[in-house]
């Protein structure tokens, strides 16, 4: 057997638990190696269980010493014991569906601090959980997290699938005792993951969003492909309310404006016209009657112009795309 066998069969013989543990030290590629080792794995000979033990035992002995984190091991003991003896959560807790309980408990703590303790987790566990909070705390979070780890975080949550409620609820109780202290949220359930990063990109910071990309696009275009699809959009903007797209209509040039309008529907059309005074709205419909053919990809970039504008008029809260997530409108 090779070494990468011989960790398969000892995880799978030690246990869930300490096979998470040990995943923890690893890197991503020795994770996916040994993850699809232990997957192979269909019956473990008694006698070969008891030969890989028995060499770890050995490999362990012939040491001198062991390093080990004292402090770091008595305050998971101690963590364990409690977890072992916890409470049941109060029966109106338990009512929750995971995802809800477990944004519910991390929605009072500061991104960073979340950042903090979410930053020592597997990636998998960091994009499980932002998936399950408020796009605009989830790019707090995200944007608080290390730069190079931040496009891996978004891939992954595109590529989510629906996850158990009781393991959602399960990793809330676990986070929600590592940040109390420290530190409410409808579910999500239903949400495709790259609806979700495309929330969270629609509230991340520019450079965020941009790393993100940059990522995605050299090593999962049709991920990129499908997210930008589903961010806010030009036609989206007919969500603002007169007063927020006068003020857009300030901040954008006019050829900008023409081009935009070559495909915009006529809800759209209506909506820009009618927050124009009456002697511009005119001269802007003529100008645009004697416009020759243009490039649909011209088109395409004037509108994301547009949104990019809006988006940083609703950071500025300048104008609002729609009330956030938690916001509170008197």
């Amino acid at each position: 057997m090779v070494g990468v066998e011989k960790a398969a069969i000892l995880l799978a013989t030690l246990g869930p638990e300490a096979a998470a543990g040990v995943f923890r030290h690893l890197s991503e590629p020795e994770v996916r190696q040994l993850s699809a080792a232990i997957a192979r794995l269909r019956s473990i000979p008694r006698e070969q269980a008891a030969a890989v033990h028995e060499e770890a035992w050995r490999r362990l002995t012939e040491r001198e010493g062991l390093l080990v984190d004292g402090e770091q091991f008595a305050r998971q003991m101690i963590a364990a014991a409690l977890t072992g003896t916890r409470e049941e959560r109060p029966a109106d807790k338990a009512a929750q569906p995971g995802g809800e309980f477990l944004a519910a408990s991390l929605d009072p703590v500061a991104p960073a601090a979340l950042a903090q303790v979410l930053g020592r987790e597997h990636p998998q566990v960091i994009a499980l959980v932002l998936a399950n909070l408020r796009a605009r705390k989830a790019a707090e979070v995200l944007a608080a997290l290390p730069e190079d780890l931040q496009p891996e975080i978004a891939q992954r949550i595109a590529d989510l699938q629906s996850v158990p409620e009781d393991l959602l609820a399960d990793v809330g109780d676990v986070l929600a005792g590592q940040v109390q202290g420290l530190g409410r949220v409808a579910p999500r359930a239903g949400f495709l993951g790259a609806k979700l990063v495309a929330d969270i990109l629609n509230v991340a910071d520019e450079a965020v969003e941009a790393r993100v990309f940059a990522h995605l696009e050299a090593h999962a275009p049709e991920v990129a492909e499908a997210i930008r699809g589903l961010m806010l959009t030009f036609e989206d903007l007919l969500r603002l309310d007169d007063r927020g797209m006068q003020m857009l209509l300030k901040e954008i040039v006019r050829d900008d404006l023409m081009l935009a309008l070559k495909t915009a529907s006529p809800a759209m059309r209506e909506k820009i016209f009618g927050n124009l005074a009456q002697r511009t709205a005119e001269i802007l419909q003529e100008d645009m009657g004697v416009m020759g053919p243009v490039r649909l990809k011209d088109v395409e970039r004037a509108q994301a112009r547009i949104v990019t504008a809006a988006r940083r008029l609703d950071a500025e809260q300048r104008i609002t795309l729609g009330a956030h997530e938690g916001d509170v409108v008197v």
